[in-house]
């Protein structure tokens, strides 16, 4: 860590809603038809500015599907450039892996400090992104396998670029409900407190937009609304609307007052699940999805 800057252990940086796949209980809302996508050209001004304030030990690029957003070697070039002796993670489902034959050049020059991690949301996909990724990245690729709870295969070529896929086939219940009378989307109503203490993503701060977010939902539930009309009350859309992210332009006492703020829970907290409950995923592309359902 730097002198004077603020700092986080981990820090996510979203780039697009739009995915592929249709994967239930996505916590990101990417399963539905979720439209917008994020310029770099259009943030690279203000993460510049962050750079000389916020330090991380390390960090994600996510979405949607990350490949999918126009200019995603925009953002894997920049970020690398403004935090470049930090590690970054990409998220991704891989399927678009045979789409992208200039990422492995990407990978190859920042093979010290960039990861692609390939999430596998379908038991039945396993073997299918396998021969994807062995295929992207061509002959004398070498396997090394983790069989712990969530099985993990790394996959290495002779130029050290490695890709990670990974057994992600478990959701835990998202924020969004069907009310089975409307059809309609609504949010949950629980115990934040409750909510924030099962929470997996409470440490996942989020960069959307240029600022930041306590969490993933917490920095799309106002534009989900904005898209589908969520089924809320009066007080819990002005609940969303009311929460503020932190801007570049903030005061360095609110900066860090709302660093120090993450750790706790968020009045949007109340939104998400406060009981476990898992499901496991039956993801498939969304072309090839005919009826758009959703669990209760």
């Amino acid at each position: 860590m730097m002198m004077n800057r603020l700092y986080l252990p981990y820090l996510e940086f979203y780039i697009t809603n739009v995915c592929n796949l249709t994967c239930q209980e996505c916590n990101r809302f990417n399963n539905d038809k979720f439209k917008g996508w994020q310029r770099w050209s259009e943030y690279a001004d203000i993460y510049e500015r962050w750079s000389h304030e916020l330090d991380f030990g390390y960090y994600g690029i996510l979405g949607g599907e990350p490949t999918l957003n126009p200019t995603f070697y925009q953002w894997l070039e920049g970020l690398q450039k403004l935090w470049p002796d930090r590690f970054c993670q990409v998220g991704s489902n891989g399927t678009q892996l045979d789409k992208h034959p200039e990422l492995y050049e990407i990978l190859r020059k920042y093979k010290k400090t960039l990861a692609f991690n390939v999430a596998c949301h379908n038991p039945a996909s396993w073997n299918a992104l396998k021969e994807k990724i062995h295929n992207f990245l061509g002959d004398n690729v070498k396997e090394t396998f983790d069989d712990g709870m969530f099985k993990k295969c790394w996959l290495e070529d002779d130029q050290g670029v490695r890709i990670r896929l990974t057994q992600e086939w478990l959701f835990q219940k998202s924020a969004l409900i069907t009310n089975p009378k409307t059809g309609r989307k609504t949010l949950h109503n629980s115990n934040r407190e409750k909510a924030h203490a099962i929470c997996y993503s409470k440490n996942c701060h989020h960069f959307d937009k240029g600022q930041l977010y306590k969490c993933g939902p917490s920095s799309l539930f106002k534009e989900y609304d904005k898209q589908f009309t969520l089924e809320l009350s009066a007080e819990d859309r002005q609940l969303i609307q009311d929460y503020k992210p932190l801007s570049i332009e903030d005061n360095q006492e609110t900066k860090k007052k709302f660093i120090d703020a993450l750790p706790n829970s968020i009045s949007l907290c109340k939104f998400c699940p406060d009981y476990m409950k898992r499901f496991e995923l039956d993801s498939i592309e969304k072309k090839d999805f005919k009826k758009w359902t959703y669990s209760a």
